[in-house]
């Protein structure tokens, strides 16, 4: 007969109980039914015990809270069934018997469910790793309010012991290593104190233990200057085994072996090859008590450590078979954070052998753990330090699969590996457009736009205090109150990321193929040019509907493409804005020759029309129009069609949102809406928006004029009426915090995080065009996500997004829209229209301008003689002057332009080539 599960907890529990504990009683009963060991049955118990709780009194629900307790133990060291939910299971019954066993009324039981909640946590191996430390750390530190040394001293002992194996494991996944050094040097007086305790009371296992765990952590844990202290890790190690011995502690005596095999593995001073030598008699020592049967986890661990051994020693072959042994166990799906460790050993260790299918093989393991790890933890920032911390493991691959002459391959996992949370992020918003949002989601939106506008009142009064003209937002200094607030944003943030069904583990993004990524190619004669910067090269792979090609460009790695870009484009850029403009055509130059333009043109290009350019890293600010090909003085613009995407996948979800819009839309009935002059001060835009809205016969009440009229309440409502959005006004990046990057308005600002939350679902939005500085500015970190406010419309529901790379010129900027519309209204696509607009803005010459100039002037004097009709307080008085001093700054514009050299004006790159379109065509 099949037991239900409450009739097991039930027979579990009294077994429990009548036995006090007893594994050798128990232990068969959970063998027996390993199966019902599940998530399901540790919500089978919490219900059970709060309900049982709830209704019993106290003489009743103690008992059952005592079974409860040492089912928790027991069922945490249970090594068989899935640990991890053993561990789950465990951690359940810690938390639920505080329900009974107060700190008040039960201090020491109290104490005692904390202490074994805390092993449970450092135990787990579900999860993110860094939090379940961290409950550790608290439950161990609840425990010691209670664990005195003076009336508990062996409960107190024994919890040193645990914390310094806590710090320990804190240090491998935390960059704060110099923190955990002075805690454990803190630690050290205690220990001493329990080592003596141990001691006292002839405790000889427990003082082995700790005297094994101190060393570990001088081994973990390096000082301020980065060392470990091996030495003194290797005498402790011999002073503990000149005190036991295998058949007094065989268990301790073993793993005492396995830890002085790995400070042997891992020693500086003596020769290394007698280092190894003493390294591997250690690990066999340790090997004849820890065999696979009885001890299978210890077992791997040394498996793992003799695969370092042999790899060192050179036996390379050796090395991967004990990796691969380590994998038999931990399985990426199970144990990716060990699965990771041992694949990406036999990765690298065949990798450097030039043994490229060994390499794969293990690289591939190590992305599957690495990407189930991350799937684990709902923490935006702590995915993103997962992914830097293993962002070689993809490089990697993708260099072994091109070695392994298998180069779709090698494109699938460098696309895999770029823009993750960019990625999440639009897959969130895409999945998610037109749905409700729960109370709670609202109720942290609502709090992060009520920072916002905090944040936006805080910035007007520090600017009307301070009579100066603007800063950079990457490099001002906000005031403390400011700063304060953009702290309990980005907190918000996290928690509303926290909320998302693909961080909470609910929905997965599945990377694309090669095949689905040529299916996103809607024409024979386009081609993606992907690029991808590994440590020693720059990889460009050639990809049309029906081939893939790769060019290498041999030597133009991370430290030398891409630290040339920083530092001659980017720095310039920031801190040496003049320079940056001097020396941007010859920067050009060199970057076209590093990447050898003209040989990829004429090797695999011939036939293409247009490029969809997928950068890398640093080449998403390089403006590829205005790249030369070396061909009679030619731009790339002046070849090719032009468009941009953040990544493949990010071009999918343009695709699919395209479909979803275009289903009921007929395209005469597009409305457009434009957002010109927020701040009053952008004459030439106001000039823009007016042409603009005279081609497409844009009603009044569809454009919003100036600062009154420009809130960010009326920009939101306009985004979600029209399908094109023209925007020309003041924005700003902001490198150090790419979410705080702005559209700056009349009354506030919109910020990328904004337009990345699930507030913002423009679920009529098709064509955006930011007619503003620095929308697509970002610094990408070595993840490459490209976070600007172009890609934040694009996120929001946007399939094409017109943005710009630098800080624009006002007339320039006004005319290139205009054209680009124009070319529009002749039918002409968005890369057409952009290509035309910008090869007509490079060669206007200054007598197309009279004309212009001629005409402003013409309207500067109407205004002037209309306003002369009115009383100068009326309503038409202050309208007609506002008219007569934007013509005349456009006039004024216009004729600064013409005393420039030369006969074309704006022929240099920096007018023409700022703007990119990204998304379709």
């Amino acid at each position: 007969m099949i037991k239900e599960p409450i009739d097991f907890l039930l027979e579990v529990l009294v077994t429990t109980s009548q036995s006090f504990g007893d594994k050798n009683i128990v232990y068969p009963l959970l063998t027996a039914n390993v199966d019902k060991l599940d998530l399901n049955f540790s919500d089978l118990l919490r219900r059970f015990a709060k309900n049982y709780f709830g209704k019993e009194p106290l003489s009743k629900s103690q008992p059952v809270a005592a079974a409860i307790g040492d089912f928790g133990t027991l069922v945490g060291q249970f090594t068989q069934g899935n640990i991890s939910n053993n561990l789950e299971i465990a951690i359940a019954c810690f938390e639920v018997i505080e329900i009974i066993f107060t700190r008040k009324y039960f201090p020491r039981e109290w104490a005692t469910s904390k202490l074994n909640l805390g092993n449970a946590y450092l135990a787990k191996r579900y999860g993110d790793t860094s939090e379940n430390l961290e409950n550790a750390r608290l439950a161990y530190e609840n425990a010691l309010k209670i664990y005195s040394v003076q009336e508990f001293p062996i409960e107190w002992a024994e919890t040193q012991t645990n914390l310094v194996v806590l710090y320990s494991k804190m240090s491998r996944v935390t960059k704060k290593r110099t923190y955990l050094y002075k805690k454990l040097e803190i630690l050290n007086s205690n220990c001493k104190s329990a080592l003596t305790i141990f001691k006292q009371n002839n405790l000889l296992e427990k003082w082995a233990i700790l005297r094994d765990t101190m060393a570990s952590a001088y081994c973990d844990v390096p000082n301020e200057y980065g060392e470990r202290n091996w030495e003194l890790a290797i005498n402790i190690y011999y002073e503990i085994l000149e005190v036991i011995n295998k058949k007094t502690l065989p268990e301790q005596w073993a793993n005492t072996q396995m830890n002085l095999g790995i400070a042997y593995n891992k020693r500086i001073q003596g020769y290394k090859e007698d280092n190894l030598k003493l390294a591997v008699k250690a690990f066999e020592n340790s090997l004849n008590f820890y065999t696979f049967e009885n001890y299978p986890f210890e077992y791997i661990i040394l498996q793992n450590n003799l695969g370092n051994v042999f790899r060192d020693q050179g036996l390379v072959k050796r090395a991967i078979n004990c990796y691969r042994s380590v994998l038999e166990i931990n399985t990426p799906k199970v144990y990716p954070i060990d699965a990771k460790i041992a694949a990406r050993n036999l990765g690298n260790t065949a990798f450097k052998s030039r043994l490229w299918t060994e390499a794969i093989e293990g690289y591939s393991i190590a992305i599957e753990a690495l990407e189930t790890s991350r799937t684990w933890i709902k923490s935006e920032s702590r995915r993103q330090e997962i992914l830097e911390d293993s962002i070689n493991i993809y490089q990697n691959i993708v260099q072994a699969y091109i070695n392994n002459k298998q180069i779709d391959k090698a494109f699938e996992y460098s696309e895999r590996s770029r823009s993750q949370r960019l990625v999440e992020l639009m897959a969130s918003s895409h999945l998610f457009q037109g749905e409700n949002i729960s109370p709670k989601v609202q109720d942290l939106l609502q709090k992060y736009e009520e920072l916002q506008q905090q944040i936006d009142i805080e910035r007007q009064n520090y600017q009307s205090k301070n009579n100066r003209s603007e800063t950079r937002a990457i490099w001002q200094i906000y005031n403390e109150k400011i700063a304060l607030l953009e702290t309990a944003k980005q907190e918000i943030w996290e928690q509303l990321r926290k909320e998302d069904p693909i961080l909470a583990g609910e929905i997965e993004v599945k990377p694309l193929s090669l095949s689905e990524v040529q299916q996103l190619i809607d024409h024979p004669k386009t081609a993606i040019l992907s690029f991808y910067t590994t440590n020693s090269d720059t990889h460009i792979f050639i990809i049309t509907q029906n081939s893939i090609y790769l060019h290498t460009c041999t030597g133009e790695g991370l430290e030398t493409l891409q630290n040339w870009i920083a530092q001659n484009w980017l720095l310039n850029y920031i801190h040496n804005y003049q320079k940056w403009q001097n020396d941007m055509e010859h920067f050009l130059h060199e970057l076209a020759e590093r990447l050898q333009l003209s040989k990829i043109i004429n090797q695999y290009l011939q036939d293409i029309e247009e490029l969809i350019i997928e950068p890398h890293l640093l080449l998403h600010q390089i403006p590829f129009a205005a790249l030369p090909t070396g061909e009679y003085e030619d731009y790339l613009v002046d070849i090719f069609l032009i468009r941009y995407t953040p990544s493949c996948q990010i071009l999918d979800f343009c695709h699919q949102n395209q479909n979803k819009k275009l289903l009921n839309l007929d395209i005469q009935d597009l409305q457009y809406g434009t957002v010109e002059d927020a701040t009053d001060d952008l004459h030439c835009a106001r000039w823009e928006g007016e042409q603009i809205a005279e081609m497409y016969n844009i009603p009044t009440e569809k454009r919003l004029i100036g600062s009154s009229q420009t809130t960010v309440q009326n920009y939101r409502k306009l985004a979600e009426q029209v399908q094109i959005l023209h925007s020309c006004h003041h924005a700003e990046s902001c490198l150090y915090n790419p979410l705080e990057s702005q559209l700056k308005l009349g009354n506030g600002s919109i910020t990328l995080g904004q337009l990345m939350s699930p507030s913002w679902r423009l679920s009529h939005i098709l064509d955006v065009f930011l007619s503003c500085c620095e929308t697509n500015l970002d610094n990408p970190d070595i993840t490459d996500n490209l976070l600007t406010l172009s890609t934040g419309f694009l996120c929001a529901g946007a399939i094409s997004v017109i943005s710009s790379l630098w800080k624009v010129d006002d007339l320039a900027t006004a005319l290139l829209s205009i054209f680009y519309y124009q070319h529009r209204q002749e039918g002409k696509n968005r890369p057409e229209a952009l290509k035309e607009a910008q090869i007509k803005l490079r060669e206007l010459r200054k007598a197309d301008l009279k004309e212009m100039s001629q005409a402003a002037e013409n309207q500067r004097k109407q205004a002037r003689n209309q306003k002369k009709q009115y009383p100068e307080d009326s309503k038409e008085y202050l309208e007609c002057d506002r008219q007569y001093q934007k013509y005349a700054k456009i006039s004024i514009a216009i004729d600064n332009i013409q005393k420039s050299k030369g006969e074309l004006p704006f022929a240099h790159p920096r007018y023409w080539s700022a703007f990119i379109a990204q998304g379709l065509q």
